[in-house]
């Protein structure tokens, strides 16, 4: 193979895996974002539930305190028995006695169905604070490996540069100039390779003639259509029947 191409091959390989290298560092801070989405997500949800067990003590300490009314009316009617000297201010006093107490059996009533309530808001409370330390942990987990991966890109991509350069040194540099810039035109793929009679980059099939001079890997020969740098590369061979193999017919 012509050297020169078989360099541009080996840059080719070189900047692709560093693009992807970038690529993937570039997605790492969304994804350290998203767990702290997640674990506020959880830390909210958490709040959520303790705001509501809160405001169902409120209501509860609230009607806590009309019963402690209607207890001290009611104790105050009792009082004034003592004071009553007709029968119609007795029955008077008696339809007031029954009417707290029905107030105060309709606002314990009330007590009873928000301490029921209470209860299902406890246990959220708590599966929300055991989601919200899955999460933590989860995303402690999570962002160790990212920051391990950080580094091991990092190290990648430095050792895929320092190869490039070593590379590059040997190639003409109006030739490294023309592969650079059709790396940037081309959406990081300036080599590529032919297939069959196709570019495999921009799928267009080479004229003949074109597609011979290809096939050589004697020279610098560019796609007719994206104008990328060609090589080809012969398919691997199938491996040879072991002549000693019995065939088995079905």
């Amino acid at each position: 193979m012509f050297p020169p191409l078989e360099t541009l091959i080996v840059l080719q390989k070189l900047d692709t895996a560093a693009d992807a290298a970038r690529k993937r560092l570039s997605e790492l801070p969304l994804a350290e974002q998203e767990i702290e989405k997640t674990v506020a997500a959880a830390t909210t949800a958490v709040d959520g539930s303790k705001a509501r067990l809160q405001e169902n003590q409120q209501q509860r300490r609230a009607l806590e305190k009309d019963v402690a009314v209607v207890d001290t009316r009611l104790a105050r009617f009792d009082d004034h028995k003592a004071a009553v000297k007709t029968n119609h201010e007795y029955t008077a006093l008696l339809n007031e006695i029954a009417t707290a107490k029905s107030e105060k059996d309709g606002i314990e009533e009330r007590i009873l169905v928000l301490m029921e309530a209470a209860d299902a808001l406890a246990a959220e409370v708590k599966a929300a604070e055991k989601a919200l330390a899955d999460a933590k942990k989860e995303g402690d987990k999570t962002r160790a490996a990212l920051t391990t991966e950080r580094s091991a890109l990092e190290r990648e991509a430095q050792r895929l540069a320092d190869e490039r350069t070593h590379e590059a040194r040997g190639i003409d540099r109006t030739l490294l100039a023309k592969y650079e810039q059709l790396l940037k035109q081309r959406r990081g793929i300036a080599v590529a390779a032919l297939v069959g009679e196709v570019c495999s980059a921009c799928h267009v099939r080479l004229r003949p003639h074109v597609s011979q001079q290809v096939r050589r890997n004697s020279d610098i020969v560019q796609c007719d259509s994206c104008q990328r740098i060609l090589y080809f590369q012969a398919p691997a061979e199938a491996p040879a029947a072991d002549p000693g193999a019995t065939v088995k017919h079905v």
